[in-house]
């Protein structure tokens, strides 16, 4: 049933990979895209291109900015004002959207009030722009001890968003999977960045919640 659907990523350095998420081609506003993913890590070994192989989806835009916060009404490169860039320049709009942003606004400690505003906020543009989409919401991991109680609240802002948001919204929770605490930093190139085998419990947990809510 998913077999060609065409799949979206509104994402930061996690979901970014050089000339795919800065690929202007398929929507020009993603040009300057920073990215933080090249060779030679393999391109095949992202969360999102495991994904797209195994469900055999077919990639639209990745408008993934490196670096970049959720938050942020007055910059255009943060994720609440890049939602409106998701479907290609010929008009072909995504099937499924993967939101995966948070953890850059949770280390520069934005308040959760507003990056929680502005997570709905995103997630209404989706709503009005690409109406038929299935909305994947990807929770922040469990990645530090000391940020865990901030980043149970982050992500109580994101079920509040999703609830908000209504029928195709879900979650995919990223928080509750085994890449958490001390077995996060022993997956990742850098302490941040998942490593291949993080970026495998990462397509593994997107996976599953994509299944069972958008067939």
């Amino acid at each position: 049933m998913l077999k060609g659907k065409r799949l979206s990523i509104l994402g930061d350095s996690i979901s970014t990979y050089q000339d795919v998420s800065n690929d202007g081609a398929a929507n020009h506003t993603t040009v300057y895209n920073p990215y933080y993913y090249r060779a030679p890590f393999p391109l095949e070994k992202t969360y999102w291109k495991q994904l797209t192989d195994s469900l055999q989806l077919t990639l639209c835009v990745n408008n993934s900015w490196s670096g970049g916060n959720l938050s942020g009404r007055e910059d255009p490169n943060s994720g609440v004002n890049r939602a409106s860039s998701l479907a290609r320049d010929d008009g072909t709009k995504p099937d499924i959207i993967i939101v995966f942003m948070g953890i850059n606004d949770l280390g520069r400690r934005v308040p959760s009030t507003v990056f929680g505003a502005d997570y709905e906020r995103a997630l209404l543009t989706l709503k009005e722009k690409y109406p038929d989409a299935k909305v994947c919401c990807v929770n922040i991991p469990d990645r530090d001890i000391y940020f865990k109680k901030q980043t149970q609240v982050f992500n109580s802002e994101i079920e509040k968003a999703v609830r908000a948001a209504g029928e195709g919204f879900f979650i995919a929770d990223l928080f509750s999977s085994r890449l958490n605490n001390d077995f996060y930093y022993i997956n990742t190139l850098d302490g941040l960045h998942p490593d291949e085998d993080g970026m495998k419990i990462i397509a593994e947990v997107i996976s599953d919640a994509i299944l069972k809510n958008a067939t």
